[in-house]
């Protein structure tokens, strides 16, 4: 339960000396419709040319209301499944249309899947990010096909493996994938990119202005990728321009997230200077050089904290924002004393519940873009919110979630929404959500009035004084939140603050 002592306190970027970016999701936007779809028919092409599936894969076009973000398969009964805030599946799908019961999901799911994220035994299949979020439809087609015995076209010699009738395709996304985004020069994907990035990605005009606020007051930013250079430059090059390297004091590409995060990772950071030649440097000649403005690929946090620290000289508070549930926000979380921004578009269009007694949610429910074909592109028809579930329980005083039941009957019955798996998960591990950059960019120009009135209001963040006084080192459960009554001062767009209690290291 929240204290009153904690709600008082408030979150601030003000304090934090260095800040961080992931590329893609985060400083890119992407038009996720197109994105999707261009992943989707790029990938059904290459199973059909290289592993001779059935060419009716190129014929079902893409379903952009099927999926929603971290659906997670199961690839030993072929289901897609959603898990409630107990880590309890309660959505489940075989194939296209075939939802199973409320009964048949508590016989092949009878305990909590609450540990997921960490399983080694490659039975389920997370789909965090929006480059793989296409890849639920493609699979849910690719099991209606395997049940019709009917996934290979029928000059084919392959055979559907039957023991391992779910997961022995799972390879051929594999390296479908590889095949799509491990060379610039080929395949499908890229080629779309570069032909037309204004189809694709928005300009972050906005975003940049505030980058720029945010170097005129001081802060030391980075870019920390797994994108390698190529990508990285035409991506960057279209949203901000061809003068994006001046907006970043650190640059790295191919960094290997979330190895990068890991504290017993040593790779050491190499210059980079084109895709077959890098060199390696020590953390001194990095300092030497530092405002030469080279671009580096590899390394890991903890050499790059230490960099830091002596640019800074002093430990720093650093910020970093990412949109990946796992390689940004949990690495952090377990190996670093970085505060996590995650982005979460679906705040963008849809709002987190309010647990009582267990968590407090700050969130203004309003869009900060007009494209309409992204807003509704995004609602899934077969899945639940990636925010709530459907529960069988309800909180009353206490936090024992499961302390009154209420027996579901149809797998459509209405009952109260509860957070979902991955929205509880993610207000453990990060300190601050919001739908998108801009959310912060387009407070700035809101600011600039009443920057007029208050000089010594800083230029980027209205809450300015909450960490003026906070030095290293880090104490977990001493780090804030925002406040309701700050919150609605700020007029934050799309923008939710995980609570204090939640946050345990």
């Amino acid at each position: 339960m929240t204290s009153t002592s904690t709600m008082k306190k408030t979150f601030s970027l003000s304090s934090c000396d260095w800040i961080g970016f992931d590329l893609d999701h985060t400083l890119i936007r992407y038009r996720l419709l197109e994105l999707h779809t261009l992943i989707y028919e790029s990938l059904c092409q290459y199973l059909v040319d290289t592993h001779e599936y059935n060419s009716e894969l190129l014929n079902i076009p893409y379903d952009n209301y099927f999926g929603v973000k971290a659906l997670i398969y199961d690839s030993l009964y072929g289901n897609l499944i959603q898990l409630d805030s107990n880590g309890l599946v309660h959505t489940a799908l075989h194939g296209v249309n075939t939802r199973l019961s409320s009964e048949k999901i508590k016989e092949i799911y009878p305990h909590t899947l609450e540990d997921i994220e960490e399983d080694t035994s490659k039975r389920f299949i997370c789909i965090f990010t929006y480059f793989e979020h296409s890849v639920s439809y493609l699979i849910a087609n690719i099991i209606d096909l395997i049940d019709k015995e009917n996934l290979y076209e029928k000059s084919s010699k392959n055979q559907i493996n039957l023991i391992k009738k779910y997961s022995f395709f799972l390879i051929n996304l594999y390296n479908g994938f590889d095949y799509l985004f491990n060379d610039f020069q080929r395949g499908n994907y890229f080629a779309s990119i570069r032909k037309n990035p204004n189809k694709f990605i928005y300009k972050r005009l906005d975003v940049r202005q505030w980058l720029e606020k945010l170097k005129e007051s001081n802060k030391k930013l980075f870019l920390a990728t797994n994108s390698r250079f190529d990508y990285t430059n035409l991506l960057t090059t279209y949203a901000f321009g061809n003068d994006w390297q001046n907006l970043f004091d650190f640059i790295i590409v191919d960094c290997k997230k979330p190895s990068f995060f890991n504290n017993t990772n040593k790779q050491p950071f190499h210059r980079f200077i084109d895709d077959k030649n890098i060199i390696p440097v020590t953390i001194d000649e990095i300092i030497k050089d530092f405002k030469q403005n080279y671009i580096y690929s590899l390394g890991n946090s903890n050499d790059l904290h230490l960099i830091m620290s002596q640019i800074s000289n002093k430990d720093p508070i650093v910020m970093y924002f990412g949109d990946h549930i796992k390689s940004d926000i949990n690495a952090l979380k377990r190996h670093t004393n970085w505060l996590a921004g995650v982005i979460i578009e679906e705040l963008e269009y849809d709002s987190p519940p309010t647990i009582i007694h267990t968590m407090t949610h700050h969130v203004s429910n309003q869009l900060s873009t007009n494209d309409q074909s992204y807003i509704k592109g995004n609602r899934s028809k077969y899945f639940s919110s990636f925010f709530t579930s459907p529960s069988d329980s309800i909180i009353f005083d206490n936090d024992n979630i499961n302390e009154t039941k209420f027996e579901q009957t149809e797998p459509d019955a209405v009952l109260p929404c509860l957070s979902s798996y991955w929205y509880t998960y993610i207000t453990k591990h990060a300190h601050l959500s919001l739908s998108c950059l801009s959310v912060l960019a387009n407070l700035l120009i809101k600011l600039k009035d009443e920057e007029k009135k208050d000089k010594k209001r800083s230029p980027f963040l209205p809450w300015t004084k909450a960490f003026s006084k906070w030095k290293r080192p880090i104490n977990p459960n001493s780090i804030p939140s925002l406040t309701s009554s700050n919150f609605d001062s700020c007029s934050i767009k799309s923008c939710q603050i995980s609570s204090f209690n939640t946050l345990s290291r």
